[in-house]
This record gives structure tokens, C-alpha cells and sequence, in this order.
């Protein structure tokens, strides 16, 4: 004859579901997954690097306008001078005055640039003098009214100095005032040319020059008119390069492309937002109003997550709804097995109650003795179950505890009839439930024909494996399935509840491991693990 067992249905943790809804909902979320802080740092960057990579563009554009400046200054030096010379040499005797210098350049390069070129003071004002030169100051007056239509066109600053930095001919009201003071004017009659920018003296509105570098200085040149070796003079240009404003002023089809390049990059970045954040969060979101709602059978299922965060967030989320619909079916075929339990000796002391008023005076003395002990066999077995519900909830809602308990200490003050091997084994969980959960099976075992309960244990890894495996008749092959089933029970009869079994399951999972029922060739045995302890410290 087959062994009965006591058993109940698997319980998990709250916040825990069964590993193979978590393994499902895992194995629909993409390999490729990115953290949220990952998303969000490129979506930052995305938006900022249009506008930096925009304004980097603009100071490359507007450094080369300024070496288009640049060009254009030398371009006319090098035209003065020429007519500078050109002049001189048609001069009959002249005296040639001025410093011994090296030979020109054949070709003169911009050089000047934003990133690397430095802003100088505004150029020193003109000062009173020596007298120009004479034969210089007659060719600087046939040249004054040239560069003053150069002016009109160039809108450039040009002015010619003697061999001592006087001005001879100028499109400003400067003539016969001194620049020999001015360092480019210097280095200039010294045969050297010079490139500089300047600060400019017109004051610039602050959100002019914060968009254009360009609209608060001036770019200065000066190159050395040589003659037959010699510096016999000097000239000096000037002109503010072209700003970013200028330039888009006259390209507005540019502009509007850029912009609408903008805009694309910005409905890019909110459909990227959309569909990896907001989106999700949203499916998320109805399915947890569903889940508030008691639909714990309905999540909802579409693309899969790419983000890291929210992916486990939607694994949690369906973990708890299939962790609340394992609870909502266990608590429901609990109630339906409390109600079966109770209900039965219920009505058998109920129609024995009726039976007694009805024909108490009729009944013999044996009679109304058997009728009475049916009552109270009913009635024990009522506070069984009462006491049976009582331990499993409490097993049930035990609390994690970080006691250390022998295991093997705790089998030996069972009874005799448990064969425990020497040594120790010891592990998390507390005294009181390794005590009842052991005492369960040994009794299990001895109430069922066993003569023999022997105990064995080993490590496996972070875990101590408790073994116990009786004589007895063991467990039929169609009851075994059934083994953690609530209330199943082959011995109703004597008056067993079928919560034994459960009750040591509760104590065993809440401790961190786990039982089962394992093969044998005799008896019954089942596996218990727990995590593994150090012993506590004496």
C-alpha cells in the first residue's frame, strides 16, 4: 500500500514569479540594450552637437574670411607700392633716404586666424611730427585722391609714410601727422611685413560679438616700399573682415537649410525619445493600471525594449502580474480546499446535532456515546485544521532571519529511530523552523510504517544539501506529482490535514532554499537545500 503524503501548491515571495515567466519575458527583450544614462547622454549630445559642431563650422568660415581680408590688403599693398615706386623712380635726382633692407618676399600668405592670432589694443593715435620729406610728400599728394576711390570701393584704411613714419598720403585727415610710433609702422620701414588684428574703437553691441568675432576688431598691414635696397617708406592698411552676419545676410537659402536641417535633427531626436523612453513607459504604464485593476492576466506585449532600465522594468512588472496571478489562483483553490475541509465535518456534526434533538429520548445509552464521539473526532479534527491554517500562515509570513542552526544537531534531538551521521552542518535559517520542518517528515515517515529515518549531508557549492530518506512504504508513483499540493492527503481517515508537508515547505523557502521530493529505491526521500553558514562564533 502507497504511503500518504501531506503537500501544498508552490508559494514564492511577494515581488517574486516563477523563473519561467521571468526566463519568457527576458527572451523578448534584444540583445541590444542600452542603459538609460547611455540614451540619454547621446540624446544630450545629439542636441548639443549640431549647435557646437554649427558654431565650430562658423568660426572655420569666418577665420577664412579673415584671411580673405588679409588677402585683400596685401593685394592692395602691394599695388601702393608699386605706384609708390613707379612715382619715385620718374623723380629726377632723387635722394634716396631710408634703412638698408633684405629683398622682399616674392609672395606674401595670410597668416592671421581667430583661434591662434591675437587681439592688440586699437592702433595708437597719430602724433605731430618732423616734417615730411618733400619729394615724398608731393608723390604721397598725386596718390591721396587714387586711394581715396580705392576707399569708395574697398573700404579699407590706406596710408603712405615717409622713411620717418610721416604721413604723406592717407584717405583720413591725417596727412603730415607721425605713426613712427606704431609698432607695424616700425617693423614696416625696418623691411618686414606685418599682419596684426586690432580691437576696434566703434563700440559692438554684446549679441553681435558674442555671434561674430569678426564685428569688434580690425585687421591691420603693413609692408616696406624698397627702393634699390633701401626702406624709403612704409604703408599701412586697414579694414574690419567680413562678419558671419555679412556673409548670411546675403545667403538667406542657406540659412533656411540650415535650419530646417535643425529641425530635422530635433524631430529626429524626439521620434529617438519616443520610441525608446516615452513609448514604453506609456505600455508599461497601462499595463500597471491594468495590473491596479485586478486584469493580472493581460500585459501588454509589443516591440521589444532597447533600453536596459526600462526593459527591466517591464520584466518586473510582469513578473508581479504572474506572481499575482499565481497568488490569485493559489489563495482561490485554497479557499475552495478550506471550504471542502471544513465543510465536511460541519455538516456531519451538524446532522448529528439534529439527529440528537430529534430522538435523544429514543436512543440507548450506546447509541448517544457513539453519536457523541463522531461530534468530537469532528471536532479534533476541526482544530487540527484551525491549528494546521495557524503554522502554515505563519510559515508563511516569517520574516528572513541570519540565524546559523545545525542541522545535523537538530536531526539527532528528533528521536531514536533518526540515524544522524557525526559532525556539523550549518546553515541559514532559524532553529525553531529547521526543528518543525524536520520534525514533519520524521513524523511523516514513522506515522506511515517506517522503522528507520536516516539523514545525510553534503556541500554543493554556497549550499548545504540535507537528505532524509526513510523505509517506509514510500510514495506512489500517481502521488507524487501531487506532493506540494494543499491538503492532499491519503490519511483523512486518521485524521490527518495535509498541511504538514506545506508547512515545512513554507519554513524551507523562507529560509532561502528549497525541498523536493527525490528518487529512491526504498521509502521516501526528499532533498532539502539552504545556503551554507559559517558557525557561529562561541
Amino acid at each position: 500500500m502507497a504511503r500518504p503524503i501531506e503537500s501544498r501548491t508552490e508559494t514564492l515571495p511577494d515581488g517574486e514569479a516563477p523563473a519561467s515567466d521571468s526566463s519568457a519575458v527576458s527572451s523578448r527583450v534584444p540583445r541590444l540594450r542600452l542603459r538609460l544614462r547611455t540614451v540619454l547622454v547621446v540624446l544630450s549630445l545629439s542636441v548639443l552637437v549640431l549647435p557646437a559642431a554649427s558654431l565650430q563650422v562658423l568660426r572655420l568660415y569666418e577665420s577664412a574670411l579673415l584671411r580673405q581680408t588679409e588677402s585683400a590688403l596685401v593685394a592692395q599693398g602691394v599695388i601702393v607700392s608699386a605706384a609708390y615706386r613707379a612715382a619715385f623712380r620718374n623723380q629726377d635726382g632723387a635722394d634716396l633716404r631710408g634703412n638698408p633692407v633684405d629683398a622682399m618676399p616674392a609672395k606674401l600668405e595670410p597668416i592671421l586666424d581667430f583661434a591662434d592670432s591675437p587681439v592688440h589694443p586699437p592702433l595708437p593715435a597719430a602724433l605731430p611730427g618732423a616734417a615730411p620729406d618733400g619729394l615724398a610728400l608731393r608723390i604721397g599728394t598725386d596718390l591721396t585722391a587714387i586711394l581715396k576711390e580705392a576707399k569708395a570701393v574697398t573700404w579699407a584704411r590706406i596710408r603712405v609714410v615717409d622713411y620717418q613714419g610721416v604721413v604723406v598720403a592717407t584717405t583720413e585727415n591725417d596727412q603730415g601727422m607721425s605713426f613712427a610710433h606704431g609698432e607695424e609702422v616700425r617693423q614696416a620701414l625696418a623691411g618686414r611685413t606685418v599682419s596684426r588684428l586690432r580691437r576696434s574703437v566703434v563700440p559692438v553691441s554684446a549679441p553681435v560679438a558674442l555671434i561674430s568675432q569678426a564685428a569688434s576688431v580690425r585687421v591691420f598691414f603693413a609692408s616696406p616700399i624698397v627702393l634699390e635696397g633701401r626702406s624709403v617708406g612704409a604703408v599701412l592698411l586697414s579694414r574690419v573682415p567680413k562678419t558671419i552676419l555679412d556673409v548670411l545676410s546675403r545667403r538667406l537659402l542657406l540659412v533656411m537649410q540650415g535650419a530646417a536641417l535643425v529641425l530635422v535633427l530635433v524631430v529626429g531626436v524626439a521620434l529617438v525619445v519616443a520610441r525608446t523612453l516615452v513609448l514604453p513607459i506609456r505600455r508599461i504604464a497601462r499595463s500597471a493600471d491594468r495590473l491596479a485593476r485586478g486584469e493580472t492576466h493581460s500585459f501588454e506585449r509589443g516591440r521589444p525594449f532597447r533600453v536596459i532600465e526600462v526593459a527591466q522594468l517591464a520584466v518586473s512588472v510582469e513578473a508581479m502580474a504572474h506572481n499575482l496571478q499565481h497568488r490569485a489562483s493559489y489563495v482561490r483553490d485554497f479557499t475552495r480546499h478550506v471550504n471542502h475541509e471544513f465543510k465536511t465535518p460541519i455538516a456531519a456534526m451538524r446532522g448529528t446535532v439534529e439527529l440528537l434533538r430529534d430522538h435523544l429520548d429514543d436512543m440507548t445509552v450506546e447509541e448517544r456515546r457513539r453519536f457523541l464521539d463522531n461530534v468530537s473526532t469532528d471536532v479534533g479534527r476541526l482544530e487540527r485544521l484551525t491549528l494546521g491554517l495557524l503554522e502554515l500562515s505563519r510559515a508563511d509570513m516569517a520574516n528572513a532571519s541570519s540565524e546559523v542552526t545545525d542541522l545535523l544537531h537538530v536531526a539527532r534531538c528528533l528521536a531514536a529511530a533518526v540515524h544522524v551521521p557525526a559532525g556539523q552542518a550549518h546553515a541559514r535559517i532559524p532553529r525553531t523552523s529547521a526543528e518543525a520542518a524536520l520534525k514533519n517528515l520524521v513524523e511523516n515517515a514513522m506515522r506511515y510504517g517506517a522503522s528507520k529515518v536516516e539523514v545525510r549531508t553534503e556541500r554543493s557549492g554556497a549550499n548545504i544539501v540535507l537528505r532524509v530518506e526513510d523505509d517506509g512504504p514510500g510514495i506512489s508513483p500517481g502521488n507524487r506529482p501531487h506532493v506540494f499540493q494543499p491538503f492532499f492527503t491519503t490519511d483523512r481517515d486518521r485524521g490527518g490535514t495535509g498541511l504538514g508537508l506545506s508547512i515545512t515547505q513554507a519554513l524551507i523557502r523562507h529560509a532561502g532554499g528549497d525541498i523536493e521530493l527525490a528518487p529512491s529505491r526504498r521509502g521516501a526521500a526528499f532533498r532539502i537545500t539552504l545556503p551554507a553558514a559559517e558557525p557561529p562564533t562561541p
